[in-house]
């Protein structure tokens, strides 16, 4: 799939289309072409009218097939810009929906999957009711009016479908954080920006054998294993974090994301190899996010063997202000994971 990737900035905001980017070559699509434009939200097409006719153009000159926007559009956003440029455009939640998909092994992921696409889509669908209402219909109910209805009325009786599944399958994993509970285990979360390393760290630390790769959204749904130095502490690895979430998507992984406030420590990862203007700002999505769980929280800066002493020296002095207990780690090549189990510990 051929891309072009689209981003709106306000003045002074810092630009994120590398993480758009990975997140697009993550589903194995070809970026073509980029676009930018420094200006406040048009309410027709998200980026100025002039810029979207240019658009148009960069899409017919490279031969696009879809244009993904770094903002949130809304439904009526969408619909009028790809009417412009000839090809879909969707935003970067249909990308990170999309990656999702093709991440879910497990049937509960699979459902929470299900859940987030509807959820997703029913802003659509109004939209698609609202234009033809506002269409000249023949007789008194067109049948394009009446389809989207009836898919309307399915979508919501789907969602609540969904909802009564998912509160079983969060009943079953409360459940089971009793047991162990009462059995006198510690609960511990692993918790970042996507692409930090967690699942490494949970393969370094316990017997998982997890999936790793260089790439975002691995994991989906907690996988918890005793750790090997202390068969007593349970480690969970949780899906990770990105900025600018819409509510909706955090409430399909509500079940997974209760493991985080849930526990009795949560260990958050940051990756050293990010610049510093990167590791400030992934560490205040997760740190706001972890926000509302109250819950006790250590920082493992990790993949140190990525960068020089000196650069290291200097992120560490910037997170030290940002947070209380600071451990940096390489999950890949074991360095000072005796230190963190030994926080972990201090901290459980």
């Amino acid at each position: 799939m051929r891309v072009i990737l689209v981003e709106r900035l306000a003045p002074g905001e810092q630009s994120r289309l590398n993480e758009l980017q990975a997140l697009a070559e993550t589903l194995n699509y070809e970026v073509v072409g980029t676009l930018q434009q420094v200006r406040n939200p048009d309410p027709a097409y998200q980026i100025g009218k002039g810029k979207a006719k240019e658009l148009a153009e960069l899409v017919k000159a490279t031969g696009a097939e879809m244009v993904v926007f770094r903002n949130q559009l809304t439904p009526s956003q969408a619909h009028k810009l790809s009417r412009l440029v000839g090809v879909e455009v969707v935003d970067r939640f249909q990308i990170v929906l999309e990656i999702f998909a093709m991440r879910a092994g497990s049937p509960e992921a699979k459902l929470q999957i299900e859940y987030a696409r509807l959820k997703y889509e029913l802003p659509k669908i109004r939209e698609q009711i609202k234009a033809l209402l506002s269409a000249e219909q023949p007789g008194f109910r067109g049948g394009g009016e009446y389809e989207v209805n009836v898919r309307y009325d399915m979508v919501k009786r789907r969602l609540a479908t969904l909802r009564k599944k998912l509160k079983s399958i969060e009943k079953t994993r409360e459940e089971r954080r009793k047991f162990r509970r009462k059995r006198g285990f510690k609960l511990v979360a692993l918790a970042g920006y996507t692409n930090s390393g967690k699942s490494t760290l949970l393969n370094a630390l316990t017997d998982a054998n997890a999936e790793v790769d260089d790439m975002y959204f691995t994991t989906l749904m907690p996988r918890t294993r005793a750790l090997k130095a202390s068969k007593m502490i349970l480690l969970t690895d949780t899906v990770g974090f990105i900025d600018d979430l819409p509510p909706w998507l955090f409430e399909a992984f509500k079940a997974t994301l209760e493991e985080i406030y849930l526990a009795d420590l949560v260990v958050l990862m940051v990756d050293a190899s990010d610049s510093v203007p990167e590791i400030i700002r992934k560490l205040r999505t997760s740190q706001k996010i972890l926000a509302e769980y109250s819950v006790k929280t250590i920082t493992a800066l990790n993949k140190i063997d990525l960068i020089t002493k000196e650069d290291l020296e200097r992120k560490m002095e910037v997170l030290h202000s940002m947070t209380s207990t600071l451990v940096p780690i390489s999950a890949v090549r074991g360095t000072n994971l005796n230190v963190l189990l030994e926080s972990i510990r201090a901290h459980t």
